[in-house]
């Protein structure tokens, strides 16, 4: 039986006869629990042997189109097994439609994703279809045409010498079943962006990874069919801030950890990547059984595992090439940027879900970035803390916890950034990180008010307000005035320096927490390192990627890192002036 097959080989990963990467034996375990949950009332699935070897028996009547295996019949591998067949087997007890409804694989390249991409769009066109009594649209999306049509291509190269041949027709455009009137097509970008006349009852959004947008992933909710099916495979990228990673995968990850409440039983999900403790010290990378976590089909052959053996060297000899050898054969999500001035992995290792201290009376630094009228302002609550942690030296470890906001100041101006940068600023309002203030120009009077409730809000000690003076002086002037401290931080090579490598160190020493904020995140991924004379400074990668929330952190930060600690800082100031005057041996 497949299930019996599927158990065992759950088993295998789980125990380490497999050797899986952790969330593959997450996939593995979920597995497991569903079947042990038939039967009961909260889960109102069942397994349909049949629907599974159909599956299975499909693929073996469709052809291998490339390599030592061309042309001979395709014979599902146990990790395929393991996805393929829970994708058809279960389903719900009432209706017998398919239990899921969206399908995300990651997995390293080499690992026949196109193959397992086509051969499910093939018996979409003729079973499930044909099964509905219904004509299928059925859609490869890639981020160029090009791209579209490499799972579509294959698609057609499959039915070559196959005894399913003759129910398709094949063309340059267009494979359509013969019997259902069901089509499989390749999109193009422009596709995405109308999404006019589709109703797709499977979406394959291949290499999701390198999608900007979430353009073709919209094209595939709520379609019209009665089985419908949005299938993502892709391997790990380049790029934190684009939606497959900063969405797909870190929804799906949480998911599968059964340390969440997160549950999603209409999404089959599965994660094959190197954990990281395997290429967080790169000399580990040297143990090529960690590989097979990524490779569950590369590394069961000579010539697939030689292959990656050859990029390995290439890599550990040109290290320029070790970020694609992490993300392309081991599937390990990495940010590259040319100067860019913070490791995403170790910035996002610094998220809080909650900040760990009672923020109630501390003092709090805030650092700003005001906008030059129409654009992006953003502000930075800073609270230096004693951690109780001592360093190597025995000084005790200061801890830099802050949350950030921004402002926009019209909603027409929120999406002209939204097609110019390309990133989800209306959504990002809706959560709550953005706010537009439906004024001409920036309000910064709202600004202040934003600031001053969440410090009464919280009883928080106003430190120093700190700015950049460029768009900002007669406010600063203002609130000189009313008796605030009130510091200048100039935008310059001389003045960040400390600063912006500061910040840096403690982010990689974790000595920095920070609340979630998507956009906060997506300005870090943006901010490069300008020197000029051995100084540094951040700047923007180009003109639409804005850093507005990172130059108010380091603003915050610059006078935060200088906060002395004590329960009474007049006391301080009185100490210190007492020893200067006992040096002097002048009275006072």
């Amino acid at each position: 039986m497949i299930l019996d097959e599927l158990k065992q080989y759950a088993h295998d990963c789980i125990s380490g006869k497999n050797i899986s990467g952790r969330k593959h034996i997450w996939a593995c375990e979920r597995l497991l629990k569903d079947i042990d949950r038939i039967g009961q009332s909260d889960f109102p699935y069942i397994w349909n042997e049949k629907q599974a070897e159909n599956i299975v028996e499909w693929f073996a009547l469709l052809r291998h189109s490339k390599g030592i295996l061309a042309k001979q019949p395709i014979i599902l591998t146990p990790w395929q097994k393991f996805r393929i067949c829970q994708l058809y087997g279960w389903v719900h007890k009432d209706t017998g439609y398919r239990r899921f409804k969206k399908y995300f694989t990651e997995v390293a390249r080499k690992n026949a994703k196109s193959q397992e991409e086509a051969g499910i769009a093939l018996y979409e066109a003729a079973v499930t279809s044909t099964k509905n009594a219904e004509v299928y649209e059925i859609y490869t999306a890639g981020t160029k045409r090009d791209q579209s049509k490499i799972v579509f291509g294959e698609a057609g190269l499959m039915l070559q010498g196959s005894p399913l041949r003759m129910r398709f027709k094949v063309t340059r455009d267009c494979v359509k079943h013969l019997k259902s009137h069901s089509t499989i097509k390749p999109l193009s970008k422009d596709d995405g962006k109308s999404g006019d006349g589709t109703n797709p009852a499977l979406l394959v959004l291949d290499e999701y990874h390198q999608h900007k947008t979430t353009e073709f992933y919209d094209l595939g909710i709520g379609s019209n069919t009665k089985e419908p099916l949005l299938m993502i495979i892709t391997t790990a990228g380049m790029d934190l801030t684009y939606p497959c990673y900063v969405t797909e995968y870190q929804y799906c990850s949480k998911v599968l950890d059964p340390n969440t409440d997160v549950e999603n039983d209409e999404y089959l999900i599965d994660i094959c990547e190197m954990d990281p403790e395997d290429y967080e010290d790169i000399s580990n990378l040297d143990n090529e059984e960690n590989w097979k976590k990524a490779n569950p089909i590369r590394m069961t052959y000579p010539e697939g595992a030689d292959k990656i053996r050859g990029e390995y060297k290439i890599a550990r000899e040109q290290p320029e090439h070790m970020t694609a050898f992490l993300t392309k054969c081991l599937d390990v999500w990495v940010q590259a940027k040319e100067n860019g001035y913070m490791d995403m992995a170790k910035w996002k290792e610094c998220e809080l879900k909650e900040l760990p201290i009672d923020i109630y009376g501390q003092p709090v630094y805030v650092g700003f970035d005001m906008s030059a009228k129409t654009d992006l302002t953003s502000v930075t609550f800073m609270i230096p803390y004693l951690s109780g942690e001592y360093d190597g030296n025995g000084k005790e470890i200061v801890k830099y916890y802050f949350w950030t906001h921004s402002f926009i100041p019209t909603r027409e101006k929120m999406h002209e950034h939204i097609v110019k940068d390309k990133v989800p600023y209306d959504a990002w309002e809706r959560q709550g990180f953005l706010e537009v203030t439906n004024t001409p120009i920036v309000d910064q009077g709202r600004v202040m008010r934003y600031v001053m409730e969440e410090c009464e809000k919280y009883n928080l000690k106003i430190q120093c307000l700190c700015f950049d003076p460029a768009n900002a002086s007669k406010l600063m002037m203002d609130l000189s005035d009313e008796g605030y401290v009130v510091e200048e931080v100039f935008q310059s090579h001389k003045h960040l320096n400390e600063a912006t490598q500061g910040f840096r160190e403690q982010v990689f020493c974790k000595n920095v927490g920070y609340l979630p904020n998507p956009l906060l995140n997506y300005a870090m991924s943006n901010a490069v390192v300008r020197q000029n004379n051995g100084l540094i400074k951040i700047d923007k990668d180009a003109t639409t990627k804005r850093i507005d929330p990172v130059d108010a952190t380091l603003c915050a930060y610059k006078l935060a890192m200088l906060h002395q600690f004590g329960d009474d800082y007049g006391d301080y100031i009185d100490s210190f002036i007492e020893d200067i005057l006992h040096e002097n041996h002048t009275d006072y």
